[in-house]
């Protein structure tokens, strides 16, 4: 006869392995939740203690010390420390330059890395004493900087998307000494080049964000070996620092020359050939017509609304401040970022401007039949810029003899 055997304490089984998936469901939101709220707290220490060693490089103190305090703070002590006992113990590491990633090596970069060990409350029942935290931050500290507007290069379209930040069309002709060409579109048809334009950079090349540029038709481009160079870092959009020129008193004409000052209308008034030097703020059009001649020299041209308007069979010679310690040193026509007017900028083969053309909100344009810009120590920087029609310029840029301009030193969080 068979009997059954007995499945006493099967029971008590199940309930012991019930038990256990309770204590690990228990550990997974309780201790997890620690653990968690563990990392996002390391990871705004880190954060912080990065900016603190980055603002301590700028001032040439101990960045080691101003980030490990700044950590401590934040409720991280090092465990190298000997005080801060209420504060959880980590492993706080500081790198300049950093040891891994992408900057490695690259003294502008902090690294700071917080690694801090989380104790459990039920996971040593599953064998998991204690979870691990690994975080990192990474800021920059951008020392200040003078010298001439983006890299010293001589034509600069700023429009940071989209099509046509620098567009070269029709027959125009360029040539560039000592200087380049920058489009900071991060469009593949930022910088344009087509038709039978042709191009000649001698001392550096073309340099855009993006990866490549659109080509048309049959233009002629030589940059003698430096090169058309893509994946080059964006500009920030509006520039960061702008000048602020200001006038004092009303220009006023008197026979053919005319002083410094604000003036409302059209620009130069009829038969003025001569500016004095100063600075002129203009409300209007600064238009010159067929056979006009305006000289001046150390003058500074804002204009404060309006456009420009030059008729390619004018002749303008224009030079901006010459004495490095004037303020507006290399500045000769300036425009705020709130003027979005088109500037139409021709001249005879007689024309010369010394000086930077900052117009950081307008379409620069240089066009028409014949119009000729010859040896011109400028840069031309508008939010666009376009040579085209039967255009001829030649610029021969000194960068040190153009507006230079001082960039205060900056903090980034980078990662």
């Amino acid at each position: 006869m068979l009997t059954k055997k007995s499945e006493r304490g099967q029971a008590l089984i199940l309930i012991v392995f019930g038990i256990i998936a309770l204590v690990g469901m228990t550990a997974l939101s309780i201790d997890g939740g620690n653990a968690y709220a563990d990392r996002r707290n390391a990871q705004n220490a880190a954060d912080t203690t990065a900016f603190a060693a980055a603002l301590a490089k700028l001032n040439n103190q101990s960045l080691t010390n101003a980030g490990l305090s700044r950590a401590a703070s934040n409720g991280y002590v090092d465990t190298d420390a000997t005080s801060g006992s209420s504060s959880t113990k980590a492993n706080v590491e500081i790198y300049n330059p950093p040891i891994s990633g992408p900057y490695a090596g690259n003294s502008d970069y902090i690294q700071v890395i917080i690694t801090s060990n989380v104790k459990t409350f039920f996971a040593p029942v599953i064998g998991i004493p204690q979870v691990t935290n690994k975080v990192e931050a990474i800021a920059r500290a951008k020392p200040g900087v003078s010298g001439p507007y983006y890299n010293g290069n001589a034509i600069v379209g700023l429009k940071p998307t989209g099509c046509d930040a620098v567009k070269f069309s029709g027959n125009s002709q360029l040539q560039i000494w000592g200087a380049g060409i920058f489009s900071n579109s991060d469009s593949t048809c930022g910088l344009d080049i087509q038709g039978s334009t042709n191009i000649q950079t001698y001392d550096q090349g073309i340099g855009m964000v993006a990866t490549g540029y659109t080509k048309n038709g049959n233009p002629q481009i030589n940059t003698y070996g430096h090169g058309i160079n893509g994946n080059q870092g964006q500009q920030p959009y509006p520039p960061p620092s702008l000048p602020n020129p200001t006038c004092t008193g009303t220009a006023t004409k008197t026979g053919n020359m005319m002083t410094a000052g604000t003036y409302t209308g059209t620009f130069p008034p009829s038969g003025v050939t001569t500016l004095q030097s100063g600075v002129y703020c203009i409300n209007g059009t600064f238009k010159m017509n067929a056979n006009d001649k305006l000289s001046g020299s150390n003058v500074v041209i804002v204009m404060q609304s309006g456009g420009i308007d030059w008729n390619g069979s004018s002749e303008i010679k224009i030079s901006a401040p010459s004495d490095p310690s004037s303020p507006f040193y290399g500045l000769l026509i300036y425009s705020p970022i709130s003027n979005t007017n088109t500037m139409k900028i021709n001249g005879n083969s007689n024309s010369t401007l010394t000086g930077t053309v900052l117009m950081p909100g307008a379409a620069i344009v240089v066009n028409g039949n014949n119009s000729q810009l010859q040896k011109a120590n400028s840069q031309l920087i508008g939010y666009t810029v376009e040579l085209s029609g039967t255009s001829d310029t030649q610029i021969e840029m000194n960068p040190t003899s153009q507006y230079q301009f001082t960039q205060a030193p900056q903090i980034e969080l980078t990662k």
